[in-house]
């Protein structure tokens, strides 16, 4: 199944910035913080990138292209999502120059692009380690819609 983000989903991903984790092909994580996030097509996230940010993982994720991505600040338990899949560093181009134009207060050194390709709840409880990826994009947002009636920045 594709991975369709929900306007939900979106809102706490662009508001809240992301942690990013990676690992070395021998499986020690990486994590740094993203504090700009844009979700650039329905199954891909792009993140404005400082200097010591992308320094942090860039090392790792040229071994190994594996990004898993958690929400920041507040998110843990209110965007209960996990998020993995291939990223790809940019730093020039038009995907570089339209995301680094978008991050004010940024400086962008790199714009890391992530496709996703598998969706997790991490909501405690039963659900915890759900795979939403496995339904399709109107089941995703009907489960959504069942938990959560907020919408970040709305």
């Amino acid at each position: 199944m594709a991975i369709v983000l929900t306007e939900r989903m979106k809102g706490w991903i662009e508001l809240m910035g992301c942690h990013l984790c990676v690992a070395t092909p021998e499986g020690v994580p990486w994590v740094t913080v993203s504090r700009f996030a844009k979700v650039t097509k329905p199954d891909q996230i792009s993140f404005a990138m400082e200097k010591g940010e992308i320094g942090v993982i860039e090392a790792a994720l040229s071994k190994n292209p594996w990004v898993a991505i958690g929400v920041s600040k507040q998110g843990g338990i209110r965007a209960a999502y996990q998020f993995k899949g291939k990223g790809k560093v940019l730093r020039s181009g038009g995907e570089f120059d339209a995301i680094k134009g978008m991050a004010t207060g940024i400086a962008t050194d790199a714009v890391l692009i992530v496709d996703l390709t598998e969706l997790y709840c991490t909501k405690p409880g039963a659900e915890a380690g759900q795979r939403l990826d496995v339904m399709a994009p109107e089941a995703v947002d009907a489960w959504e819609k069942a938990r959560w009636t907020d919408i970040p920045g709305k």
